[in-house]
């Protein structure tokens, strides 16, 4: 993944979990930061786990 400040190729630092970072359900946080010293940015991804929530969609559709 690159930069969006800078184009730079990012480097991944680290993945946690929803739990580490005090947040309700499941998911991963992921942790991103650019190498470029000029831009020096750093990235946080968000992937919240919807497994759950597709099964529930897909019940309810089977259901009507």
């Amino acid at each position: 993944m690159k930069c969006w400040h800078c184009k730079t190729e990012l480097i991944w630092g680290c993945d946690f979990t929803y739990e580490d970072y005090g947040i309700d359900g499941e998911g991963i946080v992921t942790n991103l930061s650019c190498p470029n010293k000029l831009c020096n940015a750093y990235i946080e991804v968000y992937l919240k786990d919807t497994s759950d929530e597709k099964t529930l969609q897909e019940n309810n559709k089977t259901k009507r």
